[in-house]
């Protein structure tokens, strides 16, 4: 009786502490800053070594995986957020040994909303801390991979890095036919007769692929906006290189998109030189697993197979404008 009491009181104690935890910090969105008393701070970062010495730094800061405000997909794949970014350039901005940054992209790109937070991040980071931002591009840097390294001092890549892509999509799921094969029928009351525009369970009306045109058609607008801006191209060439098509490394070189060919050291060796920096140790930030983010993954419900499938085969079951390369 007393073994069981003592172990039913260790079980109520974990139980109230994992509890406690998960409450005490949420997960700001707004990494700290902001958000009442019970904000979580901004998470840090580890400093792993990559190459050089001396007593300035650079430091690179991965972005890898679909940019997203979600912290991971269905299956656990790691994604790029705006959030993490964010934290990223807080801390080089508060360590005085850090002369510079390299951003090193390997994404596909990812929302619109997420693609441009981060852009404005590294903005913003410029404008604050006068320190030299460049790319890296890695395996993949394409769409919003590409939008969020417009804003760089300069942009390196490996020749055969696969970029390009410069364009918006915005795609839902279509099962009006399989509907009426199965005698299924979504009854639907709306406000107005657009309030269901991108059901799946009917064909779209002309007025409303024209609205969505418009909707793609802005976000486009601001894409080639920030290629002008950050690359000192004409809005004709732009337009005429933002088609949607991929590009090698060495074809984007060859048309002004990226500056140099190289890899990640030559990004360092470039960001070194532009912060006045004869001698520098590279170092990566990596991000920890915290008790807090532990906690929530193994106590996260899981999501349905199907869910998970249709998310492995690119789809996603929630229509959004995206900065994305998706063959």
């Amino acid at each position: 009786m007393i073994g069981g009491a003592i172990a039913l009181g260790l079980l109520f104690l974990t139980v109230a502490a994992i509890s406690l935890v998960l409450v005490a910090a949420p997960g700001s969105s707004d990494g700290g800053r902001g958000g009442g008393g019970n904000a979580a701070p901004p998470e840090r970062f580890q400093e792993k070594y990559v190459t050089g010495e001396g007593v300035d730094k650079v430091a690179v800061l991965p972005v890898v995986g679909q940019i997203s405000s979600a912290g991971s997909d269905a299956l656990g794949a790691q994604t790029a957020t705006p959030e993490t970014l964010r934290n990223q350039l807080r801390q080089a901005e508060r360590d005085d040994s850090v002369k510079a940054v390299v951003i090193e992209v390997n994404s596909p790109g990812g929302g619109v909303v997420a693609s441009d937070r981060m852009r404005e991040s590294i903005q913003e980071f410029k404008e604050e801390t006068e320190k030299p931002v460049v790319v890296s591009m890695g395996d993949t840097a394409a769409s919003g991979g590409y939008y969020i390294a417009t804003v760089a001092d300069e942009i390196v890549a490996n020749q055969n890095t696969l970029t390009g892509s410069l364009g918006v999509i915005f795609s839902y799921f279509n099962f009006a036919e399989a509907a009426e094969e199965y005698g299924i029928e979504q009854e639907t009351v709306k406000s107005g007769p657009y309030k269901d525009i991108g059901s799946p369970t009917r064909e779209p009306t002309e007025e409303e692929l024209q609205i969505l045109q418009t909707y793609v058609n802005d976000a486009y607008d601001s894409f080639v906006r920030v290629i002008v801006e950050g690359r000192g191209l004409s809005e004709e060439e732009v337009r005429e290189l933002a088609d949607g098509r991929i590009y090698s490394g060495q074809q984007a070189e060859a048309l002004g998109l990226v500056d140099a060919l190289g890899n990640l050291e030559s990004a360092a060796e470039v960001a070194g030189d532009l912060a006045g920096v004869e001698e520098a140790t590279v170092v990566r930030y990596q991000r920890v697993q915290g008790l807090v983010e532990l906690l929530r993954s193994r106590l996260a419900p899981p999501e349905s197979e199907a869910l998970k499938v249709l998310k492995t085969a690119g789809l996603n079951p929630t229509p959004e404008l995206q900065y994305l390369y998706r063959p």
